[in-house]
């Protein structure tokens, strides 16, 4: 299997060093069989990953993805979901309210659409990192590649993220592999992107579906998880930090 790290030019040359060598590992034990880097200007990103933006499909996207959202809503601050499960789509927009993408946003869509593209156009499974995902459990992170190199389900989203939006998992069947505990979803979640993994097929099952974006990419792609009916599998130990989300390093996010 490949791992693809999104970056962009402007923070590569701080970030992606001491994360390629985190990598050093799994490259000795042949877990991996290459690193893919997407690392390019946004106007060639653009180009490469020609997808039309459509902010008008804001507010039929929100509704679709809404009883998905609500949940991470209501794990993020510690409410009750009630609270927000049982708003109607024009309440939702309330948390939602339609807005204008930011540039760093739409660099992030396209940086995103490329990794499908890459995969969907592969043969192997590929784990797909954002540059502040930062391993903290280089065993564990190396049990996890061991186990999708030997068993990446098909049709299935694998959330890798960390707690940074906790899952809600009552009422949600579970199980071990090794020292892996998955939470199954009927619906794949997104949560955050910083680390997710799919076989060619799914990616190409998902690419197919995006025929534009209008919300955050992490959004969009769980509003097409719900459109596809996609399973999902969330690891509930996740091997990562949100580097940027824990202080770790600044935030990549590059605004103009």
């Amino acid at each position: 299997m490949e791992i693809i790290i999104l970056t962009c030019p402007y923070v590569a040359a701080d970030r992606l060093p001491s994360q390629i060598l985190q990598l050093t590992r799994t490259i000795e034990l042949g877990l991996i069989t290459g690193v893919k880097l997407i690392c390019m200007q946004d106007a060639e990103a653009l180009q490469i990953a020609d997808i039309q933006y459509c902010p008008s499909e804001w507010k039929d996207d929100i509704g679709i993805g809404w009883q998905i959202f609500s949940k991470n809503i209501s794990a993020q601050v510690g409410r009750s979901l009630e609270e927000f499960g049982s708003l109607s789509n024009e309440q939702a927009s309330r948390y939602f309210p339609p807005r204008m993408l930011t540039n760093s946003e739409h660099s992030i869509a396209y940086r995103h659409i490329i990794a499908l593209k890459y995969v969907a156009g592969g043969k192997s499974t590929c784990l797909i990192l954002e540059d502040d995902a930062m391993v903290k459990d280089i065993e564990l992170f190396c049990e996890m590649l061991g186990e999708l190199k030997k068993c990446c389900k098909p049709r299935v989203f694998y959330d890798l993220a960390d707690g940074y939006i906790p899952i809600i998992a009552e009422n949600k069947k579970s199980f071990n592999v090794g020292n892996l505990r998955y939470i199954i979803n009927p619906i794949g979640l997104t949560r955050t992107l910083m680390a997710y993994a799919m076989t060619p097929g799914t990616a190409r099952e998902i690419l197919n579906s995006l025929e534009y974006y209008s919300l955050p990419i992490d959004m969009q792609l769980q509003v097409a998880l719900k459109r596809l009916n996609m399973p999902g599998l969330s690891l509930l130990n996740s091997p990562f930090v949100h580097g940027s989300k824990s202080d770790i390093v600044a935030s990549s996010v590059y605004q103009t």
